[in-house]
Order: C-alpha cells, then structure tokens, then sequence
C-alpha cells in the first residue's frame, strides 16, 4: 500500500509539473514584413498565433470579442490547456462567470496559471500567488479575480514566449500596461521597431515622444489593462 502512494503522489506531482510547463519556452522570432511597423495589434495577434498555436485569422476574429486584449489571451489560454474550443470558452463567459470559474469548471490545473518565484511577489501578485501557495491543493477554495488573472496571463506569457525570469516579467507587468505593449516593447529591443503603445493613423505625428517615453521605460527596467466585455 505505501508503495502505491508512494507511485500514486509522484504520479501526481508529474501531471502538476506538465501543466506547469509553458507553450512555448523562448519561443520569439523576428516576423520580418509579415506585419505591419508600428502596429502593436498586428503584432500581438502574430504573437498570438504563434504562442497559441492558432492561424492568423482565428485569433484575429477572436480578438474582435474582447475590448481588453488581455482577455483574448486568457479565452486562448484556457482553450489550449483545457483541449475545449474558443466557443464553449467564450459561451461560458457570457453567462457571467469569472475567468477563474470558467478555468475551474473546463478543467485547466491551477498550475498553470503561475511562474514559481523565490520570492513574495508582492502587488499586484500577492493576493493571486497567497491563495496558490495556501489552497494549491484545494483549487475551489482560490478566489482570483478577472484581474489577478489578466496579470498571471500576462507574467505566463512574457516568461515562457521571450525566455525572461518571472522577475522580470513581474516589474514589466507591474507597470500596469496591457499585454500587447509589453509584448511589443520587448519585440522592439531584439528585432526593432515597434513601440509598445497601441496605435492609429492618427498617431503617426506622436513617434517623437513615443520613443522617448519607451527609452525611459527601457531605463528603469532595463527593457524595454482595458475594459471588457463578456466573449
């Protein structure tokens, strides 16, 4: 019997660390003309793709249901960890649970929503990694909210798409920019061009002071959110 346990709890700590891994680990490459410069959605959605393992125009007509950018990657991340489609997603969150309700309910381990850190993450983190560390293994008695989750998505994807330390990722985030800038900032400084900001053609006369809020950024942390409406 202890050798059954024993088998039983490792078994149980494998599929912990398999949900825990990310998509992709490091996983950025230059898209060259593919997008179009400047242009910080068009790049998120290429970066989406990628990440998601989804074609282009899916996660484009995706990105169409939600005013915050942030949410379409949380649609797309339970999605892809819990093998249901966009849709039931998306159907689930018109009914008006929270994204962590609807991650429960569709299955995806509570794992993968955090990075391990050494550290007390601290705000905007610490509620979210308290109730990790306190209940990892009670799930249904964690309440995060849509919030901690749009930051956890964000902390995910930055640590696993460019390879960085969860630090890192966490400062970037702390910031309080959406995950498309983010993304983009980082973009920029290893392949250049694109600036982290959301952008029309209306804002072309802005690039001056663009670049000079993003190089202060740059400086401070050495690299280089939004309403929502239910899917």
């Amino acid at each position: 019997m202890k050798i059954l346990a024993h088998a039983t709890r490792a078994a149980a700590l494998l599929v912990a660390a398999a949900a825990a891994l990310p998509i992709h680990a490091g996983y950025d490459i230059d898209f060259g003309a593919s997008i179009r410069n400047g242009d910080v959605k068009d790049l998120y959605l290429a970066i989406s793709s990628r990440y998601f393992e989804r074609d282009r125009p899916t996660v484009e007509r995706w990105s169409t249901r939600y005013d915050n950018p942030d949410d379409l990657a949380i649609c797309l991340f339970i999605a892809k960890r819990s093998r249901k489609t966009p849709e039931m997603v998306s159907d689930l969150r018109r009914t008006g649970l929270s994204w962590w309700e609807i991650s429960l309910r569709l299955g995806v381990p509570p794992d993968a929503w955090f990075v391990p850190t050494k550290r007390d993450p601290g705000p905007p983190y610490g509620n979210a990694y308290g109730y990790w560390k306190k209940h990892r293994r009670q799930p249904s008695a964690m309440r995060l909210t849509d919030q901690d989750m749009r930051n956890l998505i964000a902390v995910r994807i930055i640590h696993d798409y460019y390879g960085t330390s969860v630090d890192v990722a966490m400062e970037w985030r702390a910031s309080g920019r959406d995950l498309p800038s983010l993304m983009a900032d980082e973009y920029g400084r290893r392949h250049g061009a694109h600036r982290g900001r959301h952008r029309s053609d209306d804002d072309e006369s802005d690039d001056d002071s663009d670049d000079q809020g993003s190089d202060d950024h740059h400086k401070k942390t050495g690299r280089g959110h939004g309403k929502h409406k239910h899917g």
